[in-house]
């Protein structure tokens, strides 16, 4: 039985949220399809109401079919960055996927039309008039699709799930105390918990809120400090500023891409793709020994 607890739990686990907010969306969808296929039908007065009602379902296997490509879409594009600043090229990019995706759903469905009597006249008229009645909430269900990847996949410091325990003795850690550095090593304070995580194994350091997240050898640590602070006990010819949030090892850069309108991403060893601002690709440039 579903009950408040339940629904918690799944709240907390985006492992078992993501799947139920997806099946939760493709069941709206399938039920205003069905409706919308019962008021069509008792306003043409027909009868074939079966038919109309599995006319307007067939479209969700395709969804099923998309879905992990407009998750992985998501990762590649997000539209929010790590400062909390809104991408207009991520933006685009999801537009332009989504009108593909529904056009060539709408394609597919009615392909049976090019091989009947009305061949590809036909099949171009219904797939513009599918396109033309169903895009708009095609596109609001990509885009739900779209922002439960964000969920999923945004990054979230290991402990996060495990709340940090009320006592009285558990004192907020100084700006000075939360990061430093000893003996090759950044100590890390959360909370009640202090963290050593050694400088060869960090990938990059990023801005959040009011912490600092610290990504190293496959793991997340998250400290309060300002990420400058940060920046000053790293080694500058090690570590590199390519964004006003973010920090890379310059070491675990595996290339440098161009972007639109004179925009660079930088791709870690492990996949990783990191923003550069422009007024920092001279930076990374330097640190790269190489002119972008």
């Amino acid at each position: 039985m579903i009950n408040r607890s339940s629904l918690r739990a799944i709240a907390a686990d985006r492992r078992l949220g993501a799947p139920a907010a997806i099946i939760g969306a493709w069941t709206i969808v399938a039920l205003a399809a069905a409706l919308q296929a019962i008021a069509l039908v008792r306003l043409d007065g027909r009868i074939d109401m079966v038919g109309a009602v599995l006319g307007r379902l067939s479209i969700l296997p395709f969804w099923a079919i998309g879905t992990p490509f407009i998750l992985r879409s998501a990762r590649r594009f997000r539209v929010v960055d790590g400062d909390r600043s809104v991408s207009p090229v991520s933006i685009g990019a999801h537009l332009v996927l989504g009108s593909l995706f529904i056009v060539a759903t709408n394609v597919a469905i009615r392909m049976p039309m090019a091989f009947g009597d009305g061949g590809l006249g036909v099949l171009v008229r219904s797939t513009m008039q599918g396109v033309a009645e169903y895009y708009p909430p095609a596109m609001v269900v990509y885009g739900v699709i779209v922002a439960i990847g964000h969920f999923v996949f945004r990054e979230t410091p290991v402990h996060e799930s495990t709340p940090p325990v009320p006592t009285e003795t558990q004192a907020e850690p100084s700006a000075a105390s939360a990061v430093s550095a000893i003996d090759g090593h950044i100590t890390i304070r959360q909370w009640n918990r202090v963290h050593l995580v050694r400088v060869d194994d960090i990938d990059f350091v990023e801005a959040e809120d009011n912490y600092v997240v610290v990504h190293a050898a496959s793991r997340t640590y998250k400290g309060r400090d300002r990420i400058s602070e940060v920046e000053s006990q790293l080694d500058s010819r090690r570590f590199v500023r390519i964004h006003r949030s973010t920090i890379v090892h310059v070491a675990k850069i595996r290339e440098v891409q161009p972007l639109t309108h004179g925009d660079h991403a930088v791709i870690l060893r492990d996949g990783k793709v990191l923003r550069v601002a422009r007024s920092r690709k001279q930076a990374l440039g330097q640190a790269l020994g190489i002119e972008l």
